[in-house]
């Protein structure tokens, strides 16, 4: 079902992106899942590729996760293109039951409280509190402190909210689980494996939490999920030098204002 360096050849589905991202890893999942086999193209944002013209035909943001389907559709955005699945392969309105309007309200609430209480929130933290000073050398360290500190209150006081009105019978909305159980779990696998690379012990979202534990344990126990980790973690060396040696360096141009910036704002170099 996975393969490298497609071209998206008519006839084709290809997802682009990399393992490593939670949100590329939730389109896996929502595929895979369903039984929809795709390609894998991978375009990674560490080294400039999300910046080239070739990609920026697919998504015009120079943003990943892309699919281009079968019908020659491409399709951007991680939420946008499960639901596009949903809406084209009953095989995938099982995760995103599209004919159900009620069911439907409640995933979506789910799937915006997670990207905009959670999700996007613990990007912010991870590249203010620990990507910016560790691995592009930023000296910013007690100003990322401050910020991470905010940050690790106000995400884990979102996830016991998340936890607290949830059904967690393992998943949030029941036995059975849905596009938000997917999203979830990818954000919480991320947290992990920032946790233990950067080395900031307090950006593991599921340790200590036994609620959160029984439900990423029982979301890592799906043999999709078993299938995208293993991917993950056979790609995750490549990740990890564009990640810590190479980011740096192809956005050196990108990233002198934004040091200037900083200097002006904390009253000393950076």
């Amino acid at each position: 079902m996975f393969s490298e360096d497609v071209e998206g050849a008519s006839g084709q589905r290809v997802l682009y992106g990399f393992w490593l991202s939670p949100f590329m890893a939730l389109v896996a999942q929502m595929l895979k899942e369903a039984g929809l086999e795709f390609q894998y193209q991978r375009v990674s944002p560490f080294i400039g590729e999300t910046l080239s013209a070739e990609h920026q035909v697919r998504n015009a943001l120079g943003k990943i996760p892309s699919l281009t389907d079968v019908n020659g559709v491409c399709v951007s955005e991680r939420q946008a293109i499960c639901r596009y699945l949903a809406r084209t392969y009953p095989e995938a309105a099982k995760f995103y039951p599209c004919h159900d309007v009620q069911r439907c309200a409640e995933i979506d609430t789910l799937n915006d409280y997670i990207t905009f209480s959670l999700s996007g929130p613990f990007f912010n933290w991870f590249f203010v509190g620990g990507y910016f000073p560790k691995a592009l050398g930023f000296q910013t360290e007690r100003e990322s402190g401050v910020f991470s500190a905010w940050s690790v209150l106000m995400i884990k006081s979102a996830l016991a909210r998340l936890v607290g009105r949830s059904r967690l019978q393992p998943f949030l909305l029941g036995p059975e689980p849905y596009l938000p159980d997917f999203h979830l779990f990818h954000v919480l696998e991320l947290s992990r494996t920032f946790s233990e690379l950067f080395e900031i012990p307090f950006m593991n979202l599921v340790e200590g939490n036994k609620d959160l534990s029984r439900f990423y344990q029982a979301m890592a126990e799906r043999p999709v999920t078993q299938a995208i980790l293993a991917m993950q973690t056979h790609e995750f060396p490549v990740s990890r030098r564009e990640l810590l040696e190479e980011f740096g360096t192809t956005y050196a141009q990108l990233l002198k204002p934004a040091r200037g910036a900083l200097s002006a704002m904390f009253g000393h170099e950076v």
